[in-house]
């Protein structure tokens, strides 16, 4: 059953006048990147660290493929594994959709919704005594794990409120944003690392952006996510003109925040999620079956 979603809902007379009406930092700056305000931050590391390069990445990452759909590759220092690092390969469904997409570098990666047959990758890398970059694990295919929403206080795409599925709404992600080095230690000593992947949608004189977390943890030589849950929304509706020329418009934010809880379930700690500056929560606990977190 979905939840009622519980947000944060303003009006204000003139577009000039939403951003200082958005309360939510996280709705904030999505806001300020749909309005070409701010720049958007090159949140997986295009620009490679020393000691890795487009090719060591590539056949680390995504062997056999072909090198003609890449359209990005980056890596970054992982600040919770010390001398480590997380990298991610982006590639187009094909040699032409690549070819079309450089014309425009990004330092997202398009996914299902708006190209489909995009596929994403990801590793974790060791720096070795001497300098060079070992590879720790890797996701074993290209990542297909769909956000949840069934559950969730986060408004969701319309495009999916339209779904007359009586299945949960599951949806892949539009793009692959940026990676969140938050601290999301599962066990002492075992961390899993963040990727925030979004949604958007225009209308007539507004639009929306929504955002997902998904953690991914290292299970042997493998990445696996366990995690993939809405964090955040930023809605702005276009309203009423005035005599003046200007229009009103109706925005609603709203966002969560994951919590590491003290208790553990099959030796994994427990997650909370929780709407910032709000009552609303849900706990997640380890599953054995699935090798994952699951509502509870």
């Amino acid at each position: 059953m979905l939840l009622a979603p519980a947000t944060a809902q303003t009006t204000v007379p003139s577009l000039d006048k939403a951003r200082g009406a958005i309360k939510n930092a996280d709705a904030r700056a999505s806001f300020d990147q749909q309005m070409g305000s701010a720049p958007i931050p090159d949140g997986f590391g295009t620009q490679l660290p020393a000691g890795f390069s487009r090719e060591l990445l590539l056949s680390q990452l995504t062997p056999g493929i072909d090198r003609k759909r890449v359209v990005l590759t980056g890596a970054k220092a992982w600040p919770q594994r010390p001398g480590g690092y997380v990298a991610v390969a982006c590639l187009a469904a094909s040699a032409e959709q690549a070819q079309r997409a450089l014309r425009y570098p990004s330092s997202q990666c398009d996914g299902e919704n708006d190209s489909s047959g995009n596929e994403i990758w990801f590793g974790v890398f060791d720096r070795a005594a001497d300098g060079s970059v070992q590879l720790v694990a890797r996701t074993e295919a290209a990542v297909t794990a769909g956000t949840d929403w069934g559950h969730t206080n986060i408004d969701m795409p319309q495009a999916m409120e339209l779904d007359d599925s009586k299945t949960p709404p599951l949806s892949r992600p539009q793009s692959w944003q940026r990676f969140d080095f938050a601290r999301y230690q599962l066990r002492n000593g075992d961390t899993a690392f963040g990727v925030r992947a979004g949604w958007s949608e225009g209308y007539a004189g507004g639009g929306a952006s929504f955002e997902a977390l998904y953690l991914f943890h290292i299970d042997g030589k493998a990445l696996r996510v366990v995690f993939a849950q809405p964090m955040m929304f930023n809605k702005m509706i276009a309203g009423d003109w005035h005599k003046d020329g200007t229009r009103s418009h109706d925005l609603t934010d709203g966002s969560n925040t994951l919590n590491v809880l003290p208790g553990t379930t099959a030796g994994y700690h427990d997650l909370q999620l929780r709407e910032r500056n709000g009552k609303w929560r849900q706990t997640w606990r380890w599953s054995e079956a699935s090798q994952a977190y699951q509502l509870q």
